[in-house]
């Protein structure tokens, strides 16, 4: 959460429906005080104009410290120095994370390569898209990325145009993004499943099969796996709690939270799980003591340093691969995909969207519902056995007639 600039606010009742709403705000090592009036029927009514105007001061305060990184000269006026800056901004002002910056540099290389030698106020909305389907035609990203693309630069022209380096923005509500599309979730049915279960109980527990496992059967994303440390696994209630992850960015590894605040979650620990996971932890307690165990990673190198993402995607790749693992979609799986057959066989179970919603750490089950409800292929055909026989059921044989 980003420090706020000025303190919740308090009101004052000034009589005859007049009220004052004052905040504190630091300037340099002082402390003072900013006053401002407003008319309201009620406290309660004061309150919410005041929270108003304290969202208001904040935006404000924000743009205007901004505002001093997009002063440009000249050559900054140019689309791609301005698309650097603008990122590098947002980025050192704690708005994005450095993973975010990373997508955000991405696509600003996809537009730099028809507009970025463009200055910002010469952009219009055909250079725009004719950029997005050169992009689409010649260079053959797919609507996904296009439509980032998309975003990103009218989100950094809107942004232009708030602190006055440009007069209007090019995008109108006609110029639209790419259609993006709908994906199925890839995942293992339940043979395919099974199969890969008794793969793994065939061999020794490693790194690579103790994260299969904890993707398999708690849904963990490969960030998640990679960030999970042993304080994390709870023996005595039986859970695993999501509280850390590992990215990539720029050719760097880095911890930080996990993906959004509902991705921190508490998520069963299954028996057969725990009882790999307490025998490894057992040779960690040996080797390291109970206090230096505790920070030690559950997937770690043989230095003793968090595993690396691509690594692990890459190793459970080679895997799938020497095992003909393929998923609900026809295509080989990867290490996320076990995330989505985590989600799928919960929901074919029966288990409630809402709490496959929570173990999944998505904010909103319609999402779950409408992403992993009509995955599984079994389900579907439960679903047609249901109807027909629903369909094949007489009354018993009795008098009948037609109403005239």
């Amino acid at each position: 959460m980003k420090p706020m600039k000025y303190s919740n606010p308090s009101v004052r009742d000034r009589g005859g429906g007049h009220w004052q709403a004052r905040f504190r705000y630091k300037e340099g090592d002082k402390w003072r005080t900013l006053s401002r009036n407003l008319e309201a029927t009620s406290k309660r009514d004061a309150n919410k104009k005041a929270t108003q105007l304290h969202r208001q001061l904040e935006e404000e305060a924000e743009r205007a410290k901004l505002r001093v990184l997009l002063v440009m000269d000249e050559d900054e006026a140019v689309l791609e120095r301005f698309l650097e800056k603008y990122i590098s901004g947002i980025e050192g002002s704690g708005q994005i994370e450095r993973t975010t910056a990373a997508g955000y540099r991405s696509s600003a290389a996809h537009i730099c390569r028809y507009l970025g030698d463009v200055r910002i106020d010469d952009i219009t909305a055909d250079m725009i898209v004719t950029m997005q389907r050169r992009l689409l035609t010649e260079d053959g990203l797919c609507s996904d990325s296009v439509a980032k693309d998309h975003r990103l630069l009218k989100q950094a022209l809107s942004y232009a145009v708030e602190t006055g380096a440009l007069a209007k923005s090019p995008f109108t509500k006609s110029l639209k993004a790419p259609k993006r599309r709908r994906r199925e979730p890839n995942a293992l049915d339940d043979s395919e499943r099974q199969r890969l279960l008794a793969a793994l109980d065939s061999m020794v527990d490693s790194e690579l099969t103790l994260a299969v496992r904890l993707g398999l059967s708690a849904g963990l994303r490969r960030e998640e796996i990679c960030g999970l440390r042993w304080r994390d696994v709870d023996f005595q209630r039986d859970l695993i709690l999501v509280r850390n992850a590992v990215t990539e960015a720029a050719g760097h590894s880095f911890e930080k939270g996990p993906k959004s605040e509902t991705s921190r979650r508490d998520i069963p620990l299954e028996p057969d799980l725990k009882a790999r996971l307490e025998a490894k932890y057992k040779r960690v307690l040996a080797s390291s003591g109970k206090a230096k165990a505790a920070s030690r990673y559950v997937i770690e190198t043989s230095e003793g340093r968090w595993y690396l993402p691509s690594r692990l995607g890459k190793e459970f790749s080679s895997l799938a691969r020497s095992l003909d693992l393929v998923g609900t979609t026809g295509k080989r799986v990867t290490l996320h995909d076990l995330r989505h057959t985590y989600a799928t066989f919960l929901i074919a179970r029966g288990v409630d969207v809402k709490t496959v919603a929570s173990l999944m750490g998505h904010a909103d089950a319609t999402v779950t519902l409408n992403v992993y409800a009509s995955a599984d292929p079994t389900a579907r055909q439960q679903a047609a056995d249901v109807v027909a026989e629903a369909m094949a059921e007489r009354a018993p044989k009795g008098p009948f007639s037609l109403v005239s």
